[in-house]
């Protein structure tokens, strides 16, 4: 029911958010680190990463190709790492306060609220999706579209409690 539903919804959601979009080009992941960088000007810069770790499953979509692809997670932000190049892919606020995205003017961080979000991305809010968990605690989800013509992601906004709790930037495995 809820695929269908989310099928029914991209039309929808595709012609809300003209002006709602999130830019991969202007993004930087704590005003510093942008969503693609080659693994040397990353250790270059940052010395390491926490770690550099296999795919969990969900992570990748499985092809072949991706046999070689690791996981880097860096404070919280989870790149992709494919022949020496880091992809973003999430930006998890719970490991560290201090990390924070930003496109042009926009900051979010773990302090940025539902509220203000919806404010500033009204046409993509009317349009949220409310995900419950194991424990049936709800998980408010709000998608933005890619600036870029020639991507093929969906930005993907986590609220818990009103709260931003992370950023994915989601590609489809077709």
């Amino acid at each position: 029911m809820k695929i269908r539903l989310l099928f029914l919804l991209l039309p929808l959601l595709s012609f809300a958010q003209d002006k709602e979009l999130f830019s991969w080009d202007t993004a930087l992941v704590s005003n510093k680190i942008p969503l693609t960088i080659s693994l040397s000007d990353f250790q270059k810069a940052y010395k390491r990463a926490d770690s550099i770790t296999a795919p969990k499953a969900g992570q990748t979509c499985g092809s072949e190709d991706e046999a070689n692809v690791k996981m880097v997670y860096y404070k919280g932000a989870r790149y992709e790492l494919d022949n020496g190049i880091m992809n973003f892919r999430e930006l998890d606020f719970s490991p560290r306060k201090n990390m924070y995205m930003q496109q042009k003017d926009d900051w979010f961080d773990h302090t940025t609220t539902l509220k203000s979000f919806s404010k500033t991305y009204p046409d993509a809010a009317l349009i949220m999706i409310t995900d419950y968990d194991e424990n049936d605690e709800p998980t408010n989800i709000i998608s933005l579209m890619p600036a870029e013509a020639d991507a093929d992601c969906e930005w993907k906004f986590y609220f818990r409690g009103g709260k931003l709790k992370k950023i994915e930037c989601e590609f489809s495995c077709n």
